[in-house]
Order: C-alpha cells, then structure tokens, then sequence
C-alpha cells in the first residue's frame, strides 16, 4: 500500500514540476516574440516619421516615390506604400507615369502651386 502512495506523490509532483516549467518556457518565449515585434514596429514607426518630415518640407509639397523611398531601407515597395497611406498620404501619377505622394493635410497648398 505504502508503494502505491509513492508512486501516486512522484506522478503528482513530476506534473507538477511538468507544468511549471512548461509555463516558464512559455512564457520566456512570448516575452521573446514581443520584443522582436516591437523592434520590428520601431523601424516602421521611424520610416514614417522620416516620411511624414519629406513630405512637411516647406520647399516641397510633394514627392516621388523613389525620394520617398530612398532613405528607408529594409521594406519592400508594398510596405512603403502602406506607410504612406499610414500617416495620411495620397498617392498621384503624374503624366509620364511617375508615382507620386503628398500629404492629405497639405492639398490645398498643393492646389495653389
């Protein structure tokens, strides 16, 4: 009898010990997860911000897309679009097809010139 009430504690406590480990790892790696998607989220976050300076120049109220995406490395053209669209920007194609972007809040400065 007294064999059968060990071998029920060992079982017990060997899940015991299961789960809490289980549940640090978990939890280290979800920790780990979440500084990456930050880091990732800071890039595109500074892309912007550099993004949204170009296109606030008081010289020029709009820019193209290879200006634009020029100073940002590490996104691919689909990903620089949405950032414009982000912060705001609409999107022009001029007459020899070039691409260009201005700033929503800046249309009426872009209509007088």
């Amino acid at each position: 009898m007294s064999e059968a009430i060990w071998a029920l504690v060992g079982v017990v406590v060997g899940g015991v010990l299961t789960g809490c480990v289980e549940l640090f790892l978990q939890r280290r790696q979800f920790q780990h997860e979440i500084s990456l998607l930050k880091q990732q989220r800071l890039g595109a976050e500074v892309a912007k911000e550099i993004m949204t300076e170009m296109l606030n120049h008081q010289s020029y109220v709009d820019r193209s897309f290879q200006a634009l995406r020029r100073p940002i490395g590490g996104f691919s053209d689909d990903e620089v679009r949405q950032m414009l669209h982000e912060v705001d920007a609409r999107r022009v194609e001029r007459v020899d097809g070039s691409e260009w972007w201005y700033l929503r809040a800046r249309q009426e400065e872009r209509s007088e010139r």
